[in-house]
């Protein structure tokens, strides 16, 4: 139990230590690099609670896929537009990020109250195993939102491409 104790605190203090630096890296491959590192922490904050098939995802999908996908759409525009912060969107920025902070707060702490209500009690988790509950719950329960979704993130990636390209063009054609 200890282990699992100060895994977490190793895990959870690396990973805001790098979800800051993803803030405030102005140079984007030191930020890419922070956001790595910070999805590997959080995937390690699973494996120490005992979640391996979401910490195992979480490496898959976001450490390796969705940053590729960032670092293509950096190298495809030709000047990267953000490149540092304008301090005109600080006035919303600040207010909209506490909003966020604020909900998080308030599903984190009523998750906390309400995670150990459903089907799947520590119980039969172990008795079926990690994986198989969660393809039920996913595969069953919320097979729709999990389709949508998929198809949310396919139309934001043809989206990107397409502005990508949209904007590489215009600048050839001023340069001609």
């Amino acid at each position: 139990m200890e282990l699992t104790v100060a895994g977490f605190w190793i895990f959870s203090t690396l990973a805001v230590l790098s979800a800051i630096g993803v803030v405030f890296f102005r140079n984007i491959i030191y930020a890419v690099l922070s956001l790595i590192s910070a999805l590997i922490m959080v995937s390690g904050l699973f494996f120490s609670m005992g979640a391996e098939l979401v910490g195992a995802l979480q490496i898959i999908i976001y450490a390796v896929a969705i940053v590729v996908f960032y670092v293509l759409v950096i190298s495809t525009v030709p000047e990267f537009k953000g490149k540092a912060f304008e301090p005109k969107y600080m006035l919303i920025s600040i207010p909209v990020g506490f909003l966020i902070f604020l909900e998080l707060a308030f599903v984190s702490l009523y998750g906390a109250w309400k995670s150990n209500t459903g089907i799947f009690t520590p119980d039969v988790i172990n008795e079926v195993g990690n994986v198989k509950a969660v393809a039920t719950v996913l595969f069953t329960k919320y097979l729709f939102p999990f389709e949508v979704a998929s198809l949310i993130l396919l139309v934001a990636m043809i989206g990107a491409i397409i502005l990508g390209k949209k904007e590489h063009v215009i600048d050839e054609e001023a340069k001609s």
